[in-house]
């Protein structure tokens, strides 16, 4: 499925318009802090921290938010932008655990990603990364979980 900017963009706005994602606050990203232009120099560019390996990754496409053989993970992730904000489109897959984690079946949701709050990247002078990831359920969602959820990223 594809999703054009205009879709993600409004997914965004709508999503930091309600202050509030899985009971955490949103901070709303002003219309200045916009997406960059794609033109940007290598050494301002804002970087998707992998949290296993601590490498950066301009739009990855993938990405594991559990470190080690976890129960979920990101796939065939496309951006649409790239910049102080990243927008685009994935697909999250969920083990169902049934009858337990170790027997059970990966199910596909899709989704919209926004990644935002860049911040300086430690030991990486003049680089910035992704702090926050938002995933947006765009049909079914997983039945133990909200619709959009807000995860952390550390370095």
């Amino acid at each position: 499925m594809r999703f054009s900017r205009m879709k993600v963009t409004l997914a965004a706005a709508g999503l930091a318009a309600s202050g509030v994602v899985a009971g955490m606050v949103v901070a709303a990203v002003p219309a200045s802090a916009g997406p960059a232009a794609p033109h940007v120099s290598a050494a301002t560019k804002v970087v998707l921290v992998n949290q296993c390996t601590g490498r950066g990754q301009i739009r990855p496409k993938s990405f594991d938010p559990g470190c080690m053989p976890s129960n979920s993970f990101i796939t065939h992730m496309s951006w649409t932008s790239w910049g102080s904000v990243a927008f685009g489109s994935a697909t999250f897959k969920i083990n169902n655990c049934t009858p337990n984690c170790a027997q059970g079946k990966f199910v596909s949701y899709p989704i919209l990603t926004v990644l935002w709050r860049a911040r300086p990247w430690p030991k990486h002078t003049g680089r910035e990364y992704f702090t926050r990831l938002t995933v947006i359920f765009t049909g079914a969602h997983h039945p133990h979980g909200p619709a959009a959820q807000t995860l952390p990223i550390n370095p």
